[in-house]
């Protein structure tokens, strides 16, 4: 097989896959999922398995143990308040659009109707619906065998995640192999440190917003807390997001219930409590945890985000950032190959002159 038939080959391959697991995508979610984990979790395994000697296999088990047992604990001390938060901001939801609805006579005319069909989209999402069993269980078991499939496939990317990079590089000509096991490292080091810094700073924001917030006294800390942590998933949207919806539950809730602040005065000191933590977050935990890995301009990162979140969704929203990350590292490397490339074949006619 000549050359130009084997990139041939391998284009037409590729694009084939590409369309396949494109138009697959939804099937996809349990087994990227199962990636992610893996990339997090694979240096405590590896942890387990060089320092401690155990074999990998058991190493994964005893990750597996302590997850869940962390998980389970987790559940028995957080749960009641979550169901408790759950429940009043439900019932103070209800009181505020019922509130919302009477007043609409006073805004102006033309806006009354934008207001009205806000507040109806805002009750079909209060109003809970109760499937019949039909369509209940179907979703139900769907859910149930995604779950496991996303276990099984965790567990041997984490305990086979090294040979099965060794059988990727195998198909790949010796002649290059060098030169994809480079890039390929580096693409790994992207992934696996920037999923691996946001899982800490989510940990990081939600625990110090909890402290700060449950000082405060202001009401649904923890629900508040939570969604401040996962909303740094998403650059730049995600913070401003979070610190609009802690302004407008204090302010509506009646701001801080353990320190006497009217609801006007609640609401900007959570405002300096989400801008200082930003600060601290952006100039001395990001640079280290990060250690700025992607390497992109913001307006990237937020195009990046938006395109995201177009095309698959919440996935989408969580691995934008990281893919637009491995394809600058994919156009630099492929870069500077061209550029030696040229320089030598510079050299080679200087010489030959």
């Amino acid at each position: 097989m000549t050359i130009r038939l084997k990139t041939a080959f391998f284009i037409t391959t590729g694009i084939i896959l590409m369309w396949f697991l494109y138009i697959e995508r939804a099937v996809l979610t349990p087994f990227i999922l199962a990636a992610i984990f893996a990339y997090i979790f694979n240096p405590f395994v590896n942890f387990f398995t060089h320092k401690i000697r155990l074999p990998r296999t058991l190493s994964v088990i005893v990750i597996y143990a302590i997850l869940i047992s962390l998980i389970s604990v987790s559940a028995v001390v957080f749960s009641g308040r979550i169901v408790e938060e759950s429940s009043e901001i439900q019932s103070a939801a209800k009181a505020l659009t019922i509130t919302a609805k009477s007043q609409v006579s006073n805004i102006p005319q033309w806006l009354q109707p934008t207001v009205n069909d806000t507040l109806q989209t805002f009750e079909k999402y209060q109003t809970l619906s109760y499937p019949s069993a039909f369509e209940f269980l179907p979703k139900a078991v769907s859910r149930i065998l995604g779950f496991i499939i996303f276990l099984f496939a965790a567990f041997y990317f984490l305990k086979e995640g090294r040979s099965m990079f060794d059988k990727l590089l195998a198909f790949i000509p010796p002649s290059n192999r060098v030169e994809a096991d480079i890039l390929i490292r580096r693409m790994n080091g992207v992934l696996s440190g920037y999923l691996r810094g946001q899982i800490f700073l989510v940990l990081f924001v939600a625990t110090l917003l909890f402290l700060c917030l449950s000082i405060l006294g202001v009401k649904f800390a923890l629900i508040l807390a939570i969604f401040s942590g996962f909303a740094e998933i998403v650059p730049y949207i995600g913070p401003i997001t979070a610190t609009a919806v802690a302004v407008i539950v204090a302010y509506f809730t009646g701001g801080s219930h353990n320190i006497a602040l009217d609801p006007i005065q609640s609401s900007i000191a959570i405002i300096a409590i989400y801008f200082v933590l930003r600060q601290f977050q952006d100039y001395f935990v990001t640079p280290y945890v990060m250690g700025r890995i992607t390497k992109l301009h913001p307006l990237v990162i937020l195009f990046a985000v938006v395109a995201g979140e177009h095309i698959a969704g919440i996935m989408g929203l969580i691995l934008a950032v990281p893919i637009a990350g491995i394809l600058r590292v994919i156009f630099e490397y492929s870069i500077d190959r061209i550029n030696d490339r040229d320089l030598k074949e510079t050299k080679n006619a200087s010489g030959k002159k």
